[in-house]
């Protein structure tokens, strides 16, 4: 092969080098993201701080470290103590949506709403709602009153808890 030639093979590699390996990077880093919700196991599960079993669907909270684990919990409160502890080991938390159980909610998109008439394994009375709209509106349809419930989002729930 002449040199001509050599040379513009070798251009045509470099080029396909600059365009790949960036690619190449950004599939590799996209795949490291942390997953969605995994789903209950059939089996029994205990809750990762109190050891209760999970029996109450609606309640159901799952947390997944940087390590890659995934931490069930049967209650928000139990959620909320494991995170307050171990924030810089949490990665993602997904809570089961009150009203509709089988779905799971996006922590960072969670409202939660702290109230005598949801009664959770706990004793928090606490529940997880799909935004500020959602839990307004089973509160009121519950007969709730404006100063006897507390609701936030998430993130400020975990950083202020409630009562």
């Amino acid at each position: 092969m002449s040199s001509r030639r050599t040379t513009q093979v070798s251009q045509v590699l470099v080029r396909v080098c600059l365009w790949a390996v960036p690619g190449v990077a950004f599939v590799l880093l996209a795949a490291c993201k942390p997953g969605g919700p995994v789903e209950l196991p059939a089996s029994a599960v205990e809750c990762a701080r109190c050891h209760m079993v999970i029996a109450d669907a609606r309640f159901a909270v799952q947390v997944h470290t940087d390590k890659g684990r995934v931490l069930f919990f049967d209650s928000v409160e139990c959620a909320r103590d494991y995170v307050a502890e171990h924030r810089d080991r949490v990665a993602r938390v997904f809570f089961r949506s009150f009203l509709d159980p089988p779905r799971w909610l996006e922590g960072e998109r969670t409202w939660i709403a702290r109230w005598a008439g949801v009664r959770s394994p706990m004793g928090g009375n606490l529940a997880a709602f799909s935004s500020e709209q959602e839990a307004r509106a089973w509160l009121d349809s519950k007969g709730a009153k404006a100063g006897d419930f507390d609701l936030r989002p998430w993130s400020e729930f975990v950083a202020r808890p409630a009562g």
